[in-house]
């Protein structure tokens, strides 16, 4: 009987061990996955400014191209960037139907106006939206491109692909690469 009492002490310390290791992994864990303050330092050191809730558009000829609102903005000018937090982005297309795009992060390179998105890229209009890894942006040809693997919805319709561009002044859109789809019976071109 007396071999019996220690056992239960025991059991309940190798419990107690196991779910403080599972505790302490999952901690250490969640650490890893988020930014590091270190690499927020180095950051904010090279920065020459940050802001918070900024919106920016972007105008040619008087038209407006497209218009910008993100979390937060860090200037980097030595390295003519800026990088954006949760960036929302409306391009302005001719016959009315804007794509609205969101994604994670984004750099807007200031010697061209040119604009890159990462990180669950979502954009869409109203009969179609896409989602992919990192999307680019080239002002002057006004096109959207992923080099990435694309998927496009619609009510009737999806399609995936390798890559994509997106003419943003002929709404037109090529796709390469192991190109796959379905079309349901109710779509119409």
């Amino acid at each position: 009987m007396k071999r019996h009492k220690w056992i239960q002490p025991v059991l309940l310390s190798i419990v107690v061990l196991v779910l403080s290791a599972t505790i302490a992994v999952f901690i250490g864990y969640r650490r890893m996955t988020q930014p590091s303050d270190v690499l927020l330092d180095i950051i904010k050191n090279k920065a020459d400014m940050q802001l918070k809730k900024i919106r920016q558009t972007a105008m040619k000829n008087g038209i407006q191209e497209w218009r910008l609102e993100a979390e937060s903005a860090t200037l980097m000018e030595s390295e003519n960037t800026i990088l954006l937090t949760k960036p929302e982005v409306e391009f302005f297309m001719k016959d009315g139907d804007n794509v609205y795009l969101t994604a994670e992060l984004g750099t807007i390179y200031t010697n061209s106006s040119r604009l890159q998105v990462s990180g669950k890229v979502s954009a869409k209009t109203n009969l179609y939206r896409f989602q992919t890894e990192t999307l680019n942006y080239d002002p002057n040809t006004r096109e959207l491109q992923s080099k990435a693997k694309v998927t496009l919805s619609g009510q009737s319709f999806s399609l995936q692909a390798n890559s994509m561009a997106m003419d943003l002044k002929t709404n037109i859109t090529r796709f390469e690469g192991g190109v796959e789809g379905t079309l349901s019976e109710d779509f119409q071109l």
